[in-house]
């Protein structure tokens, strides 16, 4: 059962096929790996409840199909998302590549406005993507980076997550980006002066 005082930050993962978005969020949300999971033919929303500095928020963690044909719904999805984290397969150059479409796609939905994250995924595999290029991909679009495996999983993907929604909450009390209150319905800004909050009137 939720809190009362939860709040939700809506959370997009992007990438191609089979890169291993929804095991990256399983794990995050589950503690699960499935090595036989099959691409998403659909998008899936997945919940976990965490607590920052004593407030609860309810991460909502959008998983989006990867295949071309679904690029075009994925453009709904990017909209309200506060932190876009993309995924590629570092055994397959192909996935790294494409990351210049989904990027593309988040800059013009959003503009700079949210907070990124790229993942490097299945470095438990002979890698073709090397590290120093996913590092610089990082830097030229002021992205987090981290290298990790799903498969084994030591927890590396939930840590970076909560780094993601530190530095948006930070964002928040600086520059008063919103995010969405579930039980309020509205909008919650952070105030830059006292980080009270402020509750604004719904429009239309």
């Amino acid at each position: 059962m939720y809190d009362v005082e939860s709040k939700e930050i809506k959370i997009i993962l992007l990438g191609e096929s089979g890169t291993g978005k929804s095991n990256l969020v399983n794990i995050c949300c589950n503690l699960t790996f499935n090595k036989n999971s099959a691409s998403n033919i659909s998008s899936t929303i997945l919940e976990k409840k965490i607590k920052i500095s004593n407030i609860s928020y309810i991460l909502k963690f959008w998983d989006t199909a990867g295949q071309e044909k679904f690029r075009s719904l994925n453009n709904i999805f990017i909209k309200d998302s506060k932190i876009c984290i993309f995924v590629y397969d570092v055994t397959r150059e192909e996935t790294f590549k494409a990351l210049e479409y989904w990027i593309k796609s988040v800059q013009e939905i959003l503009g700079n406005e949210m907070i990124l994250g790229l993942v490097a995924n299945k470095i438990d595999l002979e890698q073709k993507v090397s590290k120093e290029k996913g590092e610089k991909l990082a830097e030229d679009i002021g992205a987090f980076f981290l290298e990790t495996s799903a498969k084994n999983n030591n927890g590396e993907f939930s840590i970076f997550v909560e780094k993601l929604v530190n530095e948006f909450l930070v964002k928040c009390s600086i520059k008063g980006w919103e995010f969405i209150d579930k039980d309020y319905g509205g909008r919650i800004t952070l105030s830059t002066d006292n980080h009270k909050k402020t509750k604004r009137k719904k429009c239309c």
